[in-house]
């Protein structure tokens, strides 16, 4: 107990609290101060001319303060009189009420015993509380005698000087009562021992009784009798009361007879419960009431977002309410009604969609299996009636349902029935470019509508049972147009493959003698095509034509025919391709055009540009068989070669393939007659203006450059042999002759010329350049002997008879001489494939060790892969080296769009041509196709090992011209590195056969397709600017 409970429980009134003395004291002192601090103002005040005098203000102000002071002071010396006079009063009433008579002399007076037992609890409770009360009445006194002028009176200051004496009498007093009333207090404990057992079975009944009655369970609140609930309460309220009161006196009973307190904690339950109780069924009625409210609301004047937002209200409130009560299945109750209405809210909301209609109503009474008529009397009561929160997916679905059927049937009128109005109303345009067959036109305006009415039409019907209204117009039109595009699909294919191939079968000769029974399938087929397309332009509607009867049978009966036909010449066109494997590098169409025109060689003269990659078409010799007897050829930059009268014209007659066979080998010879006579006047070049001129004027390109290479091969030697022979300045000597050929060209770059001449010179001088610079390298080096590294490294041309084993070109005679090409110990005889007035690229060292590397792959029997950043050269340096062997070169860009089935198509060729293939960007290739690619490209360099003339090559035997090769090109890692003194770029490492897949869309090669290749480096950046001056007419 407290100090102020045990001063009450022993009735001594201390008053109301006060603060310490210490701030009474603070409070005087102040007033003191201020009252002293006025008092010295000294009065009247002269201010200049003004004399003011302030004694008036000066004691108001000090009457003020002593009145301050005094209530202070008067309020603590009233409070500390009544303290003492309440002390006084207690001490004399315990000694009146342990005075005689002693309840030990008068046993029988049970109200004395207990009078006396009060006392001494009194003293027993005050004992430790007055200790603590005499010491700051003391100081109280002490600080009045010190700031009042009338402290406490005489008589109090006597009862406090008094009062420990008096209470250590009364305490010893009190003892020895205790002492003689021993015996009556054991037998009044007894007795009081057995009244708190039968009180406590009463507390125990009671509690029973509590839990019995009260209204904890959930079927109080549904029967809906609050004031019962209520009335019970109250009931059990006031008996826990009075039981309360009853508990209250046998404590104090225990409590005076200095017994050990009894807890009736069954009794704090029931009134904890009540309190606990009370409040929930408050809140249960808050809830009910704001429910019961909604019930009659009617359903067009719901208002779910008010009612969500004091649902939410209620839901926090329950949420909130006291632990104490979460256990009790009324709490759990009202938490689900809550929860429910919760649940239920959000569902009528979704119900108040505008797309609800009778038969989503009648879905939801299917779902809930209870009835209910929708009418101007349905409320909220009756969605709640459904317990719609139990079925919460399927209102959902049901809601959704009828949004989506409501979007489909708004956009009925607008989509469903457009697009059958349009396609009921769709035409198709015919060509009549054609009297006996018109065509269809344009279709990609009718494809696009095509295409996006079909996706609308699965997208309908994609919504499954949301289109069950109009499901049978959706099946129908959604047929309808699948047929349409199925139809125009085979249609539009059929029309492109007949025009592609009506030409071939219906007006070639040699394809209808050839292909007899295809022809007369392609004649049947095209009986039935061009009464089709009658028929079709007789009607313009595109659904009529498309849902003919067996339209579509008929059109996929003709398509198989023409797929017939189709695979028939495509294995004609493959034996063709066989006779001439250059058509291995022509596209289809322009081969059919080709083989379609065989007798018409005008017409094939077309299309030599795509056979022949130097030659643009063929000059005719003007007499009666014009267009059949050609005498010369054009290149594609304009340059005309003439052929020599030792191989005279040529006849273009027979089957295309063996004319343009014949043609190829007539121009090779031609070319190979024009060199030795170009070869033969070389000799005289140096004698006066005039041979030099014929070089430029009378000699191709190509032929001029080659005689140049030949000359400057057998000077060089002759320099050697003079060397050797003791001329030191033998080749210091034919450095001089070098450079003043330049300097004569270099005049001729500065006169005015033609392209064509331009071009030429321009071509010799970048050759020459390299020739002179190589010379120069071999005065500086000290180079003296003809089998030095330094001299084989370089391309050397001959013009000697062939060995055996070189002559790789058959139409070459044995017993004639021809241009035999070495570098280091690699040669070939040059294979005279004419390759036009075009430019050649400026040859540094490191494509000096490009062409070293490139051909002893071909040496080793392997291919070629030169790697290196992009825009570095690595096809052109290709290209350069074939055009300087005059070997056939296709460049292939490859893509992930190539199949092995591509690739084979290209290395027949090859292999049939003896032509070299560039395959661009060939990392390119998916890992698939590269796996056989390794295959195809090794059955070919086995072949070429074997030096076999034929090999079998995908199950067909092919015959093998071994200048064939295959060079891959690919961007490359390599480390550049800039000098800071000339801005020099130089590549520092050459990459290897990775293909870099680190970068978007490369393929890393297969281990065995690495193997068939060798790698070669990138060129030099920086060394090309010079040869590239004396070409523009700069030198020294």
């Amino acid at each position: 107990m407290t100090f102020r409970e045990i001063m009450h429980r022993i009735k001594v009134d201390l008053g109301p609290p006060i603060p310490p003395l210490e701030r009474f004291e603070k409070e005087v002192t102040r007033f003191e101060h201020l009252k002293q601090e006025l008092s010295m103002k000294k009065t009247p005040t002269d201010i200049h001319w003004l004399r003011i005098d302030a004694q008036p203000v000066k004691v108001t102000l000090v009457n003020c303060a002593r009145k301050w002071e005094e209530k202070f002071t008067g309020f603590l010396r009233g409070f500390l009189e009544d303290r003492i006079a309440s002390l006084s009063a207690f001490i004399d009433s315990v000694r009146t009420g342990l005075g005689p008579p002693s309840a030990a002399e008068n046993p029988e007076d049970e109200r004395l015993l207990y009078q006396t037992m009060t006392k001494i609890r009194d003293v027993k409770l005050a004992r430790g509380a007055m200790q603590r009360l005499f010491h700051p009445l003391r100081e109280q006194v002490q600080m009045l005698k010190k700031h009042a002028r009338a402290p406490i009176s005489e008589e109090r200051w006597n009862s406090l000087e008094q009062a420990p004496a008096h209470w250590a009498e009364v305490d010893r007093a009190a003892f020895n009562e205790k002492e003689k009333i021993l015996p009556l207090q054991n037998q009044e404990m007894q007795k009081i021992r057995v009244k708190i057992e039968g009180f406590r079975e009463d507390v125990r009944n009671f509690r029973f009784e509590f839990l019995e009655r009260c209204p904890f369970g959930s079927e109080h609140a549904v029967t809906g009798s609050y004031d019962k609930s209520y009335a019970i309460i109250n009931e059990y309220y006031g008996k826990t009361m009075e039981i309360q009161a009853r508990a209250e006196q046998f404590n104090d009973l225990e409590l005076l007879f200095d017994m050990a307190m009894s807890d009736y904690r069954p009794l704090n339950d029931c009134l904890n419960n009540l309190i606990l109780l009370k409040n929930l069924w408050d809140l249960i009625v808050l809830v009910r009431e704001t429910f019961s409210a909604w019930y009659t609301v009617p359903w067009e004047k719901i208002d779910t977002g008010q009612m969500l937002v004091t649902v939410r209200e209620l839901a926090q409130q329950v949420r909130s309410a006291q632990k104490g009560l979460r256990a009790w299945p009324l709490y759990a109750w009202i938490q689900d009604e809550v929860k429910n209405m919760s649940a239920a809210l959000p569902l009528v909301n979704e119900l108040h969609s505008d797309t609800m209609r009778d038969r989503h109503w009648a879905l939801l009474m299917a779902v809930t299996k209870k009835t209910f008529e929708k009418g101007p009397e349905f409320s909220f009561r009756h969605l709640l009636e459904l317990e719609l929160h139990h079925f919460s997916s399927d209102v959902y679905d049901i809601v959704d349902q009828s949004v989506k059927e409501a979007k489909i049937a708004w956009s009925q009128e607008g989509k469903l029935d457009g697009i059958r109005k349009t396609w009921s109303k769709m035409s198709v345009d015919f060509d009549n470019g054609r009297e006996d067959c018109p065509l269809l036109a344009d279709l990609s305006e009718v494809l696009e509508r095509l295409e996006s009415d079909s996706l609308e039409m699965l997208s309908m019907a994609s919504q499954g049972r949301f289109i069950e209204f109009c499901k049978p117009t959706v099946d129908e039109w959604s047929e309808k147009l699948q047929t349409v595009d199925a139809v125009l699909q085979v249609w539009r294919k059929f029309q492109v493959n007949w025009c592609r191939l009506e030409p071939i079968f219906m007006q070639s000769d040699d394809i209808r003698s050839q292909l007899p029974d295809d022809s007369k399938r392609f004649e049947l087929l095209d009986n039935s095509w061009k009464d089709l397309m009658m028929e079709a332009s007789r009607s313009s509607l595109i659904v009529e034509i498309c849902m003919a009867e067996g339209r579509a049978q008929t059109l996929a009966d003709i398509s198989d025919a023409l797929d017939t036909c189709e695979r028939s010449l495509n294995d004609y066109l493959e034996q063709k391709k066989k006779y001439f494997p250059r058509f291995y590098f022509v596209a289809n169409g322009a081969l059919l055009d080709i083989l379609s025109n065989g007798n018409k060689p005008l017409k094939v003269a077309e299309y030599l540009g795509d056979v022949f990659d130097g030659i643009r078409t063929l000059d005719f010799s003007k007499d009666p068989q014009f267009g059949r007897i050609a005498c010369g050829h054009r290149a594609k930059d304009g340059e005309f070669v003439a052929w020599p009268s030792e191989t005279g014209p040529f006849q273009l007659e027979g089957p295309v393939e063996q004319y343009l066979s014949g043609l190829e080998a007539h121009v090779r010879l031609a070319l190979r007659e024009i060199l030795e006579q170009a070869r033969t006047s070389a000799e005289s070049w140096e004698v006066g203006d005039r041979p030099t001129q014929a070089r430029l004027d009378e000699y191709c390109a190509q032929l001029s450059l080659l005689a140049t290479q030949i000359i400057w091969t057998e000077e060089t030697a002759r320099a050697f042999e003079d060397m050797e022979a003791g001329s030191e300045t033998a080749m210091r000597d034919y450095k001089r002759v070098n450079d003043d050929r330049i300097d004569k060209l270099i005049r001729r770059v500065q006169k005015e010329s033609d392209r064509e001449l331009r071009t030429k010179v321009i071509t010799i001088i970048t050759i020459d350049v390299h020739s002179r610079d190589v010379i120069e390298s071999f005065v500086l080096q000290k180079v003296n002997e003809a089998n030095d590294f330094r001299w084989g490294s370089q391309l050397r041309f001959y013009w000697q008879m062939c060995p055996p084993g070189l002559n790789l070109v058959s139409f070459t005679p044995a017993q004639q001489k021809t241009c035999l090409i070495r570098i280091c110990d690699w040669a070939t005889c040059y294979s005279y494939e004419y390759v036009g007035n075009v430019g050649r690229l400026v040859i540094t060292p490191l494509t000096d060790r490009c062409y070293i590397t490139l051909t002893q792959a071909l040496n080793l029997c392997l291919g070629g892969a030169p790697a290196g950043p992009a825009g570095t050269g690595k096809t052109e340096t290709t290209k350069d080296l074939s055009r300087a062997l005059g070997l056939p070169i296709v460049v292939f860009n490859c893509s992930d769009q190539m199949t092995y089935q591509t690739t084979a198509q290209i290395f027949m060729g090859l292999a049939q041509v003896g032509a070299w293939g560039c395959f661009d960007e060939f990392n390119r290739i998916s890992i698939e196709v590269l796996s056989v690619v390794s295959t195809q490209y090794k059955s070919v360099l086995d072949a070429i090992r074997a030096n076999s003339k034929t090999f079998l090559f995908v199950d067909e035997e092919l015959r093998l011209i071994k200048t064939c090769g295959a060079f891959i090109t690919m961007p490359g890692a390599s480390r550049a590195r800039a000098s800071h003194e000339s801005f020099e770029m130089r590549v520092e490492s050459c990459a290897a056969l990775d293909g870099n897949p680190g970068y978007a869309g490369r393929t890393e090669l297969p281990e065995n397709l690495k193997a068939s290749y060798c790698s070669a480096s990138v060129p030099n950046l920086h060394l090309p600017a010079f040869p590239a001056r004396p070409c523009s007419g700069q030198w020294r």
